[in-house]
């Protein structure tokens, strides 16, 4: 009895072990992309909205996504490690421990910071466009709306 309480009580340890080493990595990713992006200078897609001014009405298009994974260009590499099932999952868990979430142009590999943090929550993962104005100084949108893009 005793022996097998003991093999149980090791195998424990090791699933423990495993999944804190695994919580590690997670946080370690985010943090390391989230300096990544905070550092990286993204142009704009064109120069008309890069010379907009502070009142709006452009549009922009791209993904909703965490500023972490937009740093990496995708979320392919947190999807490798199997505790994430999807873009949306991801962008969602990430933005719970910090991330802000942007705009992100795959085609361009543009980011866009996104001074509403409350709107693009229900969009997460989705190509939308974005209407507001461009801070050319700070890359951020001063968003007015968000819809899902057109096909």
């Amino acid at each position: 009895m005793r022996n097998r309480a003991g093999r149980i009580g090791v195998k424990m340890k090791k699933i423990a072990v495993s999944l804190a080493g695994a919580l590690i990595l997670f946080t370690a990713a985010c943090n390391q992309q989230a300096s990544n992006t905070s550092s990286q200078s993204s142009a704009p897609a064109d120069q008309s909205q890069a010379a907009a001014p502070a009142t709006g009405g452009h549009t922009f298009t791209g993904e909703i996504m965490d500023s972490m994974c937009a740093g990496m260009g995708g979320h392919e590499q947190m999807l490798q490690g199997g505790k994430i099932k999807n873009a949306k999952e991801c962008t969602l868990e990430c933005a719970k421990m910090g991330a802000k979430y942007v705009l992100y142009n795959p085609a361009t590999k543009t980011t866009y910071e996104l001074d509403d943090q409350k709107k693009p929550e229900q969009f997460a993962a989705q190509k939308v466009t974005v209407t507001g104005s461009l801070d050319a100084a700070t890359n951020t949108i001063h968003v007015e709306s968000i819809a899902p893009a057109k096909s």
